[in-house]
């Protein structure tokens, strides 16, 4: 976390308006956090990869996740770094269109995201114009996305502006690894939400084999991190 925290480099979505951006969706139970993060790759070699997260959770069963996770999510709310969607259950509708706001602001190319529970929300998506891509949640397609984060931020040259929700995220990652040496992060071992840093990753990794600098990928040059 110390490593993460360097990348705190201030981030103005203001200055980000127009920027071709890939986005991660991880959409929780209808219970928990929903996550949608947007990466802006960098156009030239001096600029960093920059990290714009949201997160939605219900806003009635807010209180009560405060007392009995001890998560200051209630904190978050009143400082901006986290949205509360009416109800006791995360509305979609909600989410839906305020990421038809963002596309409007920004150029979203892609967005990614967890085939599980996504299926309307996707449809809904494309619906309104974006090109949606389903991301596994395995070894294969988590590995390389989740190696180049760690990479980019030990040679910080990631910005995330210090955003406490998601760095809260981070904190809680568990890593699992395969024989051969793939990793991804594990969401049933992890202390406790990690669903900010999944969108994270799956952001990334259409940012990077999108050409990051409008160069071929980063995974083509060097082929795939191993750590």
């Amino acid at each position: 976390m110390e490593k993460w925290d360097a990348c705190n480099f201030a981030v103005n979505d203001v200055e980000l308006i127009g920027r071709e951006c890939y986005g991660g969706l991880d959409l929780s139970s209808s219970t928990d956090i929903t996550a949608f993060v947007l990466i802006f790759p960098p156009r030239i070699e001096e600029e960093k990869y920059i990290i714009l997260p949201y997160f939605w959770i219900p806003e009635e069963n807010m209180r009560l996740r405060v007392r009995r996770d001890h998560v200051p999510y209630d904190v978050w709310e009143q400082q901006g770094f986290l949205k509360t969607t009416e109800g006791n259950v995360i509305h979609y509708g909600f989410i839906e269109r305020f990421i038809d706001d963002l596309g409007k602001k920004f150029h979203i190319k892609e967005i990614a995201f967890d085939r599980w529970g996504a299926v309307q929300m996707v449809q809904n998506l494309e619906g309104l114009g974006f090109t949606v891509f389903p991301f596994g949640q395995g070894f294969k397609d988590m590995s390389p996305p989740s190696k180049e984060l760690m990479k980019l931020t030990l040679e910080k040259k990631l910005a995330h502006g210090g955003h406490p929700v998601l760095r809260w995220m981070m904190d809680n990652i568990f890593i699992r690894q395969d024989p051969a040496g793939n990793i991804k992060p594990d969401k049933e071992k992890s202390t406790e939400k990690i669903d900010g840093a999944v969108a994270t990753v799956m952001a990334l990794d259409r940012a990077i084999r999108n050409g990051g600098k409008g160069s071929a990928s980063v995974y083509d040059e060097r082929g795939v991190l191993v750590f």
